[in-house]
């Protein structure tokens, strides 16, 4: 039976004027994709734990657990 899978990641933006280089996003998307994953939600988060601006990337992937 399929299983539902989700990830997290906190893409940080320090250092940058607070805008993601989109190559680089791309890239990153690329990564997770290769991997299964999808991306379900992207958030702009001002200040993720005091470490500045960030984004947060939620994503899901259905795995086979086997029956």
């Amino acid at each position: 039976m399929a299983r539902v899978e989700y990830a997290v990641d906190v893409w940080d933006l320090s250092g940058t004027d607070g805008r993601p280089n989109s190559f680089l996003l791309l890239e990153h998307l690329r990564d997770f994709g290769e991997e299964g994953w999808e991306l379900v939600s992207l958030t702009l988060n001002t200040d993720m734990a005091g470490q500045g601006p960030s984004h947060l990337l939620v994503f899901k992937r259905l795995t086979d657990r086997g029956a």
